[in-house]
Parts: structure tokens; C-alpha cells; sequence
């Protein structure tokens, strides 16, 4: 999908490696944004670092609908990725969706 085409939904989320996995966490987490990338109705995925919070590693998608970031979070693909990052992970991820007004 083209880039201007409007997200219905935003996920930005932020992840904390557990100490001494950063590294690994970044691979798992660039993995799954070029996963996402690919998905149908997803227009772009990413990883960043934050200039607010150091710690984290933060994955932002941007999806035509829900229901569309609901399918790839619920696909194989994603349920195998989430089961690894769980090992790497300090606590949970703090998650939030944005919807443009």
C-alpha cells in the first residue's frame, strides 16, 4: 500500500530487554517489522530508539483497520516471534493504539 494512504490505526509499542539482551531483542524486533511490513493492510513497521526513554526499544505499525493488525498479531507468524521475545523481555510491553481525528 502507498504511503499516503491514512492509518486507521497506530500501534506504537515499547519494548525492555531483559540485561545483556538489547542486541537480541532488536533482531526479534526488526524481524517482525519487515513480518508486518508485508502483511495485508499494513502500511509500514519499524523499530526505534526513543530521545524520552533510553531503555526501550519502541515497534511503531501503521494499519488500514484493526481488524487487519488483529489478524497479523493472531497469525502464526507473530505468535512465534511474540513467544521468543518473551524470554528477552524485563517486563511487559506497554502498548498503545493511535486513531487519527
Amino acid at each position: 500500500m502507498a504511503a499516503t494512504d491514512s492509518a486507521a490505526v497506530v500501534d506504537v509499542s515499547r519494548y525492555y530487554p531483559c540485561p545483556g539482551q538489547g542486541e537480541a531483542l532488536l533482531d526479534a524486533m526488526r524481524r517482525v517489522a519487515s513480518k508486518a511490513a508485508a502483511a495485508d493492510g499494513c502500511f509500514g513497521a519499524q523499530v526505534c530508539e526513543s530521545d524520552q526513554d533510553g531503555e526501550a526499544l519502541v515497534a511503531i505499525s501503521r494499519w488500514a483497520s484493526a481488524s487487519a493488525m488483529e489478524a497479523f498479531a493472531n497469525s502464526s507468524e507473530f505468535v512465534e516471534e511474540r513467544e521468543h521475545f518473551t524470554s528477552l523481555l524485563a517486563g511487559p510491553a506497554q502498548r498503545e493504539h493511535l486513531r487519527p481525528v
